[in-house]
């Protein structure tokens, strides 16, 4: 199967973006992306509880118009084996994401690379944070949140995104979209919120030259692009697992 997309790690984001674009077509949707993860991640650290999902979109509503949303929580059946990837791909396809089967073809030979590889590192380092046990609010010890978006860009000024967040006691490494869950690793539920929006121009128009200056010296540590591994290579990965 030929690559239908380019992947992208912006911060603690999975970017989608059409091979058939020019990457450059896209600055304004990563610069975006990039900025309110960073507006949010400042604003967790300062108050820790705080929802992170909703200081990320409040900065992202200021110029992209969000047309769709959804949230859902649930918990890890008994004896179940689950994964972030299967949990995005399955919410990329019960909400009907342009282009769904693609997106979750790109996302599996995601999961298939290795977690050592420079983009996985930099992706595990923004969505897996400590939570103290005071900002738990349960008493319990330590654990590590996980917050993990994965953004379609259908067009440069229209995306679909999926929010994955959870709370785990154990200690995660290699690539966190292939880490594999039972009821026991989760504290309380699994969170995600599905959103779809657009970009509007008569707001991100005066405010376009400002948020490239605010982060123009993070791209450089923050933005990878992906060459994935084909599908027969997946393959092999997995049953070498």
């Amino acid at each position: 199967m030929n690559d239908e997309y380019s992947v992208l790690i912006v911060g603690g984001a999975v970017v989608l973006v059409p091979v058939t674009e020019e990457l450059a077509h896209y600055d304004d949707l990563i610069e975006c992306l990039l900025l309110a993860q960073l507006a949010a991640n400042k604003k967790i650290e300062k108050t820790p509880e705080i929802d992170w999902y909703g200081a990320y979109v409040q900065l992202l509503d200021n110029y992209w118009l969000r047309h769709s949303r959804a949230r859902r929580q649930w918990s890890i059946g008994k004896d179940n084996l689950e994964s972030l990837g299967d949990w995005v791909i399955a919410a990329m396809f019960s909400d009907a994401v342009d282009n769904s089967g693609a997106a979750s073809v790109a996302l599996r030979r995601l999961a298939g690379l290795s977690g050592t590889e420079p983009a996985m590192v930099l992706l595990r380092r923004h969505i897996q944070k400590s939570i103290l046990a005071s900002e738990s609010g349960d008493g319990l010890a330590s654990a590590t949140a996980v917050r993990l978006l994965v953004v379609v860009a259908n067009t440069p000024t229209s995306l679909t995104s999926v929010y994955l967040e959870l709370a785990t006691d154990r200690v995660l490494g290699g690539n966190l979209l292939a880490e594999l869950f039972q009821a026991e690793d989760v504290r309380g539920d699994v969170c995600m919120r599905y959103a779809g929006a657009y970009l509007s121009e008569t707001l991100y128009a005066p405010a376009r030259a400002a948020v490239a200056l605010k982060i123009r010296d993070r791209m450089k540590d923050n933005v990878v692009r992906l060459t994935l591994p084909d599908e027969g290579a997946v393959r092999q990965l997995c049953a070498a697992d």
